[in-house]
C-alpha cells in the first residue's frame, strides 16, 4: 500500500469515473485501474463497486476512504514540518464560508489580516454549507465557517460566537412603530425569505412554521441566497425579513429603525469553524481565528442559556 495508491482512491471516489480520474490525475486509464485493483487484493477487499455507468464505494470502501483522508491529511501536515519549525507566518489558506456570514464578518478584518500577516494568501469562497463540507472532505478548502449544530461524519466543529436574530421591517408597516415585535403578530405571508435550502433559512423555519405559498394579496415571491438583496426589497416593496445579528451592523444609519428586536427571548444561532480531524493548516488557522475574533463582541463569544436554532443538516 502506498501514498500514491491511496490518492488515487480518493480521486476516484470524487469523480466516479476512471476516465475521468485518469485524466484529473494524468496518468493511463489502465494504470489507475490496475493501481485500484492491486490495492484491492492486497487489502481483500472491494473498495468501489463498478457498473458500466458508475463507480461507486462500497461499504467497505466509504469506511476505508474516510480513515485514508486522515491519513492523506496526516502526510500534508508533515510537509509543513519545517514552516512550523522556522516559526514564519507564511502559506495559502482557503477558507469558505455561509453567504448569510461572510460579507458582514470577514469584511472587519480582512484588511487588518493582510496587513498583519502579508505572507499569508488567503482566499475566501461564499459557499453553502453543504458545498463547504464537501469541498472540505475533498481537499479543496482548509476549514469552513458555518452555523451549526451540523451533523457531518469525520469533521470537527469549534463553537465561535452567537447571533441573536432580529427583523427587519418596512417603515410603512404597521408594526414599524414598535421597538420589540412579538413573533405571534407577525403575518407570515408578508416574509420575505431565503432560498430553500439555505441553513439560515432553515434556521428561521424552526422559529415559525412559514407559508412557501403566495398569499392571496402575495403574487411575487423573492427567492434569494442574499440577506442584503431581501433587505432591499423590504426598504422598496415592503414586508418583513429576519436578519442574523452581524448583519445590522451593516445597515446605514438612516435605516437602524428599521431593525426590530424579538420580543421575549431571542432566537440565536451557532457560528463555529469547521475542519478535518487532521487539519495541515492548523498553525495558520488558529492565526485567522485570534485576528477574526477580535472584532467579534465578548457577549457574543460566550454561549446563551436558550436552545440555540437548529439547521436540521445532515450531511
Amino acid at each position: 500500500m502506498t501514498l500514491l495508491q491511496l490518492s488515487y482512491v480518493l480521486e476516484l471516489s470524487h469523480y466516479q469515473s476512471f476516465s475521468k480520474t485518469a485524466q484529473k490525475l494524468n496518468i493511463s486509464q489502465p494504470a489507475l485501474s490496475l493501481q485500484i485493483s492491486k490495492l484491492e487484493e492486497e487489502l481483500g477487499i472491494n473498495i468501489f463497486k463498478r457498473s458500466p455507468t458508475q463507480i461507486i464505494l462500497t461499504a467497505e470502501g466509504e469506511q476505508f476512504v474516510e480513515r485514508t483522508r486522515e491519513l492523506i491529511q496526516m502526510a500534508e501536515k508533515l510537509k509543513d514540518l519545517p514552516f512550523e519549525m522556522e516559526n514564519k507566518p507564511e502559506g495559502n489558506l482557503k477558507i469558505g464560508v455561509i453567504p448569510t456570514l461572510a460579507p458582514y464578518w470577514f469584511s472587519l478584518f480582512v484588511d487588518q489580516f493582510s496587513a498583519n500577516y502579508p505572507n499569508i494568501k488567503l482566499t475566501i469562497f461564499e459557499l453553502k454549507t453543504e458545498n463547504i463540507v464537501s469541498d472540505l472532505r475533498n481537499g479543496l478548502i482548509d476549514a469552513g465557517f458555518i452555523s451549526t449544530p451540523v451533523e457531518a461524519k469525520g469533521l470537527e466543529f469549534k463553537p465561535l460566537f452567537y447571533e441573536k436574530f432580529y427583523l427587519y421591517v418596512s417603515e410603512n408597516h404597521e408594526l414599524a412603530q414598535f421597538e420589540t415585535i412579538d413573533l405571534n403578530k407577525v403575518d407570515l405571508k408578508e416574509m420575505w425569505y431565503l432560498e430553500e435550502g439555505n441553513c439560515f433559512q432553515n434556521q428561521v423555519d424552526s422559529v415559525c412554521v412559514y407559508a412557501k405559498e403566495p398569499g392571496e394579496f402575495q403574487n411575487i415571491v423573492y427567492l434569494s441566497n442574499s440577506i442584503e438583496s431581501l433587505c432591499r426589497v423590504v426598504e422598496n416593496a415592503g414586508g418583513i425579513t429576519f436578519i442574523p445579528e452581524m448583519a445590522t451592523l451593516s445597515v446605514s444609519s438612516d435605516k437602524e429603525q428599521m431593525i426590530k428586536e424579538i420580543e421575549g427571548t431571542a432566537p440565536v444561532r451557532e457560528i463555529s469553524m469547521v475542519t478535518t480531524r487532521i487539519s495541515k493548516k492548523e498553525r495558520l488557522l488558529n492565526i485567522l481565528l485570534t485576528e477574526s475574533l477580535k472584532v467579534i463582541p465578548k457577549r457574543m463569544q460566550q454561549k446563551p442559556q436558550q436552545k440555540l436554532t437548529n439547521t436540521g443538516l445532515k450531511l
